[in-house]
């Protein structure tokens, strides 16, 4: 995704929570308010921003049992992976800091099986703008894949592709290396 407008409408919690719920399956707005614990009028705010932008359509329309039109909304593409060079400046925070939360889950478990060194908040900063570029890169290499049973699996998949590249920079090879050597 390369449009600056579309990259800072999906710089927003809800607007990507609903883009993940509906990658698992169709839904109603009935079921996002249900699932985001938020009014239906709140949902379909975002969702009319989502339709607007491209990146939802209604996948079927079915009569509920009193006769009432329920609409069920899926994603365009199951995974979305975000320019890092079109981010505008006023929400690249958003999406740094989204890195930064994913990398601080990777290196507690790393940590935790001493498979990495010390990593400083500068050293952290600097690794999730380079995770975002190679996500972008990894995320262009399964454009082509086949729509997954579990969108989560394709996540991962290409999360664990970008770590891997990047654990074989040469700026980030030290970082990877067990505790003490």
């Amino acid at each position: 995704m390369d449009d600056p407008e579309t990259i800072s409408l999906l710089a927003d919690f809800t607007r990507t929570e609903i883009l993940r719920l509906l990658s698992k399956y169709p839904m109603t707005e009935t079921q996002l308010s249900e699932q985001l614990g938020i009014t239906k009028s709140a949902v379909g705010y975002h969702l009319h921003l989502l339709m607007d932008a491209g990146l939802i359509h209604i996948d079927k329309v079915e009569a509920e049992k009193h006769g009432i039109l329920q609409k069920y909304y899926t994603p365009i593409a199951f995974l979305l992976i975000i320019d890092p060079v079109r981010i505008p400046r006023d929400v690249q925070r958003y999406f740094i800091r989204t890195q930064l939360e994913h990398l601080r889950g990777m290196f507690s478990v790393f940590q935790l099986y001493h498979h990495v060194s010390e990593v400083s908040s500068k050293n952290l900063e600097k690794l999730a703008i380079a995770m975002l570029k190679q996500l972008k890169i990894v995320g262009q290499n399964h454009t082509k894949d086949v729509a997954p049973e579990d969108a989560e699996s394709l996540r991962i998949k290409i999360y664990a592709e970008a770590l891997a590249n990047l654990t074989k920079q040469k700026e980030w090879r030290s970082l990877f290396q067990p505790k003490g050597r």
